[in-house]
């Protein structure tokens, strides 16, 4: 019994020992595997930028400078901004190692006014950091005051007129003049502006809406012209519902 339970041993110990020696001698076992260290590293030169100030309807662009920081290809997969006034647009989408591009931003201020703030989102294959947030910000300035901005009636009855006037006063001019109004809507009437003074500098524009005969929406544009350097043209919106003098009521459902 003695004699089989010590060989039993030695060929157990046997196959060990030619387990340890395949193991050993097969190259690359026995050994830790190198780790993946080639990736793609975005960075930019700034990440924000304050164009400082600007006037509406105007227009400010500026590059970003994007460099490839890593030891792979870098892939600009998406680049998206907060709004429409704001257009953002690499010059490459695939940067090598050690490259950089440039990512042109333009902002249109439109009839924004005041501080304004927007940001543009940079989305790449940088498994780190696959988004970078890039911001324009700065200070869009008025040359005039539109009040009120929009003219909203509400509902208009059938025949009925509502008169509205719309004041237009200078901000950041001393002095102004309209060369013209207008009105894209048969029954929105605009008439002359009329000078509010010398101690009140500026126009009040007399709005006519109605009479109308048939029910519907009333949407309409104002148009004012004027000398000004930087917004020749302004834009009043009017808005009404004119309805039958026995229509339902919505707001008593």
């Amino acid at each position: 019994m003695i004699g089989r339970a010590n060989q039993s041993y030695r060929m157990r110990f046997a196959g060990v020992l030619a387990l340890l020696f395949v193991f050993c001698a097969a190259p690359g076992l026995g050994q830790s595997q190198p780790m993946v260290t080639e990736y793609p590293r975005i960075s930019f030169s700034e990440t924000a930028f304050d164009f400082g100030e600007m006037y509406q309807n105007e227009a400010v662009t500026h590059f970003f400078t994007l460099r490839n920081n890593g030891t792979a290809l870098l892939k600009i997969e998406k680049v998206k901004s907060t709004c429409g006034c704001t257009a953002a647009m690499p010059e490459a989408t695939e940067i090598p190692p050690g490259g950089e591009t440039k990512l042109k931003i333009t902002f249109r201020s439109g009839t924004m006014q005041g501080r304004v703030t927007k940001h543009v989102y940079v989305d790449s294959n940088d498994p780190v950091e696959s988004r970078v947030t890039l911001t324009v910000e700065g200070q869009v300035k008025v040359e005039v005051e539109i009040s009120p901005s929009g003219i909203y009636v509400g509902r208009l009855g059938l025949g009925e007129i509502a008169e509205r006037t719309v004041e237009i006063t200078p901000v950041s001019v001393k002095d102004f003049r309209i060369e013209s109004v207008s009105s894209d809507h048969s029954a929105v009437r605009v008439g002359d502006p009329i000078p509010r003074g010398d101690k009140e500098p500026g126009y009040n524009i007399p709005v006519t809406i109605g009479p109308v005969e048939e029910p519907g929406r009333i949407s309409a544009k104002i148009t004012v012209l004027t000398d000004l350097l930087h917004v020749k043209e302004l834009k009043i919106p009017a808005y009404c519902k004119v309805v039958a003098d026995d229509a339902e009521d919505p707001s008593q459902r």
